[in-house]
């Protein structure tokens, strides 16, 4: 019978590229440049040949201690840990000085190493979930869990590139901003579809996590759903929403509610009047096209919730996430944490993470504790935030939502309301308050228009004419820079 090796599988070798690895500890004893550079991409365990792990652990030691990196210095260093003889002896290390490779190609054969390396981590995480599978003591959809989320862990992250030097940050910023200016393309933001707050916000940047945070029937789950629903109509930005609170069917409600000025009681009940049938089948063509996904299953984890957009991005298809709303998400895997406010904490940065990851913004609800209620004053600040100040810490915007009659029992609640949108934390500009009107028979958020108010544009738009520094052409305003960024 064949004897499994370290691959878990009769008979085959694990990935791996033993003349990379030589090659890489080549470059290290003849350069310290190359040194430089396989250090900082690789760790011992990359190597897969156990010598070759011992000699690249002696000198990375001998990096960090500044001592020189030679054939004699490693050797010494080796002898001193008792390992000479494992590797080989000096007969080996001379062997890989002599080696006959390009030493500018460090980074190539670092790369090759840390692939052969990866591909033997999944390997064996996946051996592990297939022991699990076997034993049979964890449900199905928590190994589902957990091989995702260890998939996600061992990926490499294709959108940090290490450092870069401010010359060319900056070169690539500028090019962006006049490409901007000039009308060549549009700012990579996600418009909500409501004027002001796009214009108090700046649109809603790629990688950013925005909270929104409201008492319960403040309207938090109507503002986000007529964001999304905005967005995908007016832009056709690709909206994935999931709902933890509410069906697919309510959300669809409400979004028919919205556009039809049908109230969403009648819709639940199926008492439509024909002229309302009309407004129906109006809002019907508007809504039907809008690249808008819902997710309703309740639950859902960070892990599972980033393989389906990773899905969705892969297809072209994601523009912005909203999840509704955070405190009712589970922990990955069905891991117990015993502290629900260390567990908000790792859905908080996991959600940042995710942002960060696909460049897309997400808009996370949340609660808010009863400290508001308890106070004079009952708008909501930061510290209200429910369970984690991480939320606070990791969010780059968060939101509160407050309406003055929604405190008020004694009065009789007027069909419109009254309504703030604070923005209590905006990494990227002011903290402000945007005041719009919330009519909750439709559960719509608007804005309202004053007779005096002057015609305004986005804050943003390509191309306007008042815009700072815009011309067609590179003249005086972009002559200077138009050659720096060359």
């Amino acid at each position: 019978m064949a004897k499994a090796n370290a691959s878990g599988v009769p008979g085959r070798v694990p990935p791996q590229s033993v003349q990379a690895e030589q090659a890489v500890l080549c470059a290290c004893l003849d350069s310290e440049d190359s040194m430089t550079v396989a250090v900082a991409a690789l760790q011992p365990q990359d190597f897969y040949h156990p010598g070759n792990r011992l000699i690249f652990t002696a000198i990375m030691e001998l990096a960090a201690e500044r001592n020189a990196v030679d054939v004699i210095t490693v050797s010494e260093r080796l002898k001193q840990n008792g390992n000479l003889d494992a590797v080989g002896g000096t007969a080996y290390l001379s062997q890989l000085s002599d080696l006959m490779i390009i030493r500018t190609n460090i980074a190539e054969y670092a790369s090759i190493v840390r692939q052969k390396a990866l591909l033997r981590k999944i390997i064996g995480s996946m051996d592990e979930i297939v022991q699990q599978s076997y034993e049979g003591d964890q449900e199905a959809n928590n190994l589902v869990d957990i091989a995702i989320k260890r998939l996600s862990e061992i990926r490499e992250n294709p959108v940090g590139k290490g450092f870069e030097s401010i010359n060319e940050i900056l070169r690539r910023t500028l090019q962006d901003i006049m490409d901007v200016s000039r009308g060549k393309k549009e700012r990579r933001v996600v418009r909500t579809g409501f004027p002001k707050l796009d214009q108090a916000t700046g649109g809603l940047r790629p990688g950013s996590l925005v909270i929104v945070a409201a008492r319960p029937a403040m309207g938090k789950s109507a503002l986000v759903v007529n964001i999304a629903t905005n967005t995908s109509i007016i832009y056709n930005t690709h909206v994935a929403f999931f709902s933890l609170e509410m069906s697919k069917e309510e959300i669809g409600n409400r979004i028919l509610s919205s556009k039809a000025a049908v109230s969403t009681f009648r819709l639940q009940n199926a008492s439509v009047t024909h002229e309302e049938w009309d407004e129906i089948s109006k809002a019907l063509a508007m809504i039907a096209p809008a690249p808008f996904y819902i997710d309703d299953r309740s639950g859902i984890n960070t892990v599972e919730m980033m393989a389906k957009c990773r899905q969705l991005k892969n297809e072209n298809r994601l523009g912005l996430i909203v999840v509704d709303y955070m405190q009712l998400m589970s922990s990955a895997g069905g891991k117990s944490y015993g502290n629900r406010q260390q567990e908000i904490s790792d859905i908080s940065r996991a959600l940042k993470i995710m942002a960060k990851e696909l460049e897309v913004p997400v808009i996370a609800l949340s609660q808010l504790s009863r400290g508001a209620e308890n106070r004079d004053e009952h708008r909501p600040i930061l510290s209200d935030l429910r369970d984690s100040g991480a939320i606070e810490q990791d969010a780059d915007m968060v939101i509160f939502i407050y309406r003055p009659k929604y405190y008020d029992s004694a009065a009789v609640k007027p069909e419109i309301e009254d309504a703030e949108i604070i923005l209590a934390k905006n990494r990227q500009g002011p903290t402000k308050t945007v005041h719009m009107k919330w009519w909750s028979k439709r559960t719509l958020f608007f804005e309202e228009k004053s007779a005096d108010e002057p015609e305004t544009e986005d804050a943003y738009t390509p191309g306007h004419s008042d815009s700072p520094g815009v011309e067609d052409s590179e003249g005086a305003v972009f002559g200077d820079f138009a050659k720096f960024v060359r």
